[in-house]
């Protein structure tokens, strides 16, 4: 319920966004979604592994006075977590933890073109805002707090086309939490993702 329940407020965001950003410069509006492959880095260490989780959401991205770069702001809902697979003593553990976030993000975008093809790298930091959680009956009794803000940081790279007033890109990017997600007696837990993403947009300026 909460993660439908975060569609409109990111349509409201995006729409407020937009003229916040910029006024008549070349910009970008449009959707993003993808995959992302989640893992939780544990503090003390424990045996780990990704699980498969989701991104979709609105951005804008828009020109700066610098030619070769943008600046891009996200807005998504996107589902982390991860499997672990061994407890502290190295015992085998089968557990899941599952965490559905609402997530903004602001990235500087440095790129070139060539014709209608573009390649980027782009980076920068954001936030997740936690939706719902679901942890394996074992882990819950080890993740007693739950940490409803997460400050992350990102960097990735991609290709792009535009082909009129319409835009495509495919990106690559490396998400990881900079304050943690989870925190028992012991432990600390923060989220780390590798997300595949494409995004369609329209050009407007």
């Amino acid at each position: 319920m909460a993660t439908a329940l975060a569609v409109p407020l990111l349509a409201t965001w995006c729409v407020s966004a937009r003229p916040a950003l910029a006024q008549n410069v070349d910009r970008l509006t449009g959707v993003v979604a993808g995959l992302a492959e989640s893992e939780q880095i544990w503090s003390p260490s424990v045996e780990t592994d990704r699980r498969s989780g989701f991104v979709i959401g609105a951005f804008v991205d828009v020109r700066t006075p610098v030619t070769a770069l943008r600046v891009r702001a996200e807005g998504a809902v996107a589902r982390r977590g991860g499997l672990v697979l061994s407890d502290f003593r190295g015992g085998a553990l089968d557990g899941e933890v599952q965490s559905d976030y609402l997530t903004f993000q602001l990235h500087a975008k440095v790129g070139g073109s060539v014709g209608p093809v573009h390649v980027f790298a782009a980076a920068g930091p954001g936030v997740d805002y936690l939706l719902q959680s679901r942890e394996d009956a074992v882990l819950a009794q080890v993740l007693i707090e739950e940490h409803a803000t997460v400050m992350t940081g990102s960097a990735g790279v991609g290709v792009g086309l535009r082909v009129g007033t319409f835009g495509a890109e495919v990106e690559g990017r490396w998400v990881r939490g900079l304050t943690d997600g989870y925190r028992g007696s012991s432990v600390t837990v923060r989220n780390r993702s590798l997300e595949w993403v494409v995004r369609v947009s329209r050009v407007r300026g």
